[in-house]
């Protein structure tokens, strides 16, 4: 356990100075001092000054900030000062804002870069909807997903985990999850030999004994199993391999979004907020996958994978136009420069207000239905 909080807090640090580093070497870049580098949200619980900059540890363990000089003044000397944020151009500030969620991108395309050197530019990826990915060669195929594993069960002795697809049992192949359901029931007591390829593609067989008598709302071994779609991937050209963590990172992009617009049109549609909520984690469900993932045989790959992921997913969500979110403070600047007038600072800085506070409260949603799905 204390080896998985390591390394989450490791994988947190990395994600907020990787953002908000952006923003602090487009902030130089434009001479705009920048009073002071965060980790984490106030309260403070302690800072060193170096040069004209804070560097600062914070005591909420969910962002990051870099205080910029001027950022939302109103007084007219700040407004003034050319080292101030307020006093650049539109097109600066809007770079100066923007260039953490390009960090981000950057950090992503990388690590997926090595991760698909490492696996032979090759990527299986769950199809939650239908989707077709742009330069890339993709064969989809039908297989049987374990979606979870029970605590206690026979699967998870075995070391069965959720992802694992099931290819055979006792050497013969598997077609469909009916049949694997009743070749579970049909043997229980006897010994079975799976065959399971893993999310980074590495086969492995394993021994489990179906229970003859399982708990109440549990099947013989323990398992959630369905039928689930793959898009198996394979970038084949030297220029696919080259472009390969660019063309990634993008298919990736416009897959989430796609599954995004289908669970809100979902949610929507049947008045139940549960499709969105159950498919977002908050920190304790990033603990918890960053745990299954330190227990795998070789989780270094998956791990940079899952590090690639988080970063692209920080990147969509800061870009999105919500109050205090990146893309929230764009749009005001988007306003001005379209309309050649600055939105009220008082205005924006209490709209950015509310929006962290909903930001706030909606970790803490997350965070408490995390805590719900790890009980018993």
């Amino acid at each position: 356990m204390l080896l998985t909080i390591v390394v989450f807090i490791f994988t947190l640090l990395v994600l907020v100075i990787s953002h908000e580093l952006g923003h602090f070497l487009a902030a130089k870049k434009f001479g705009i001092k920048v009073l002071e580098f965060g980790f984490g949200l106030p309260p403070k619980i302690f800072g060193k000054k170096i040069g004209e900059t804070i560097f600062s540890l914070n005591a909420l363990p969910i962002g990051g900030f870099v205080k910029l000089f001027g950022e939302d003044e109103t007084d007219k000397d700040v407004l003034k000062n050319t080292r101030s944020f307020a006093s650049k151009p539109v097109f600066q500030r809007i770079i100066v804002v923007v260039a953490g969620v390009v960090m981000n991108i950057s950090l992503a395309v990388i690590l997926f870069w090595v991760v698909l050197f490492a696996r032979g530019f090759e990527e299986s990826i769950p199809l939650l909807t239908p989707h077709q990915f742009a330069g890339v060669n993709q064969v989809n195929e039908s297989v049987i997903l374990i979606g979870g594993v029970a605590p206690g069960s026979p699967a998870e002795e075995a070391g069965i985990k959720g992802g694992d697809r099931v290819t055979e049992i006792n050497g013969a192949k598997l077609e469909t999850s009916d049949q694997f359901i009743n070749l579970a029931k049909q043997r229980s007591g006897e010994k079975l030999t799976l065959t399971l390829v893993d999310p980074g593609e590495k086969k492995r067989q394993v021994e489990v004994v179906p229970r003859v008598n399982p708990p109440e709302g549990q099947g013989p071994l323990g398992v959630e199993i369905g039928m689930v779609s793959i898009a198996h991937l394979k970038y084949e050209t030297p220029t696919q391999k080259i472009a390969s963590g660019v063309v990634h990172s993008y298919n990736l992009t416009t897959y989430s979004f796609d599954i995004l617009g289908k669970l809100i049109a979902t949610s929507l549609a049947t008045r139940n907020l549960e499709p969105v909520s159950q498919s977002v984690a908050g920190p304790v469900g990033i603990t918890n996958l960053t745990s299954s993932i330190l227990h795998t045989e070789s989780p270094l790959i998956p791990y940079l994978n899952f590090v690639a992921l988080l970063s692209l997913n920080l990147a969509i969500i800061n870009i999105l136009p919500f109050p205090a979110l990146d893309g929230g403070r764009i749009f005001f600047l988007l306003i001005e420069a379209v309309t050649r007038r600055k939105v009220k600072p008082e205005i924006e800085r209490w709209i950015h207000t509310v929006g962290m506070a909903l930001l706030i409260a909606l970790i803490v949603v997350i965070t408490l239905s995390d805590i719900g799905k790890l009980l018993p």
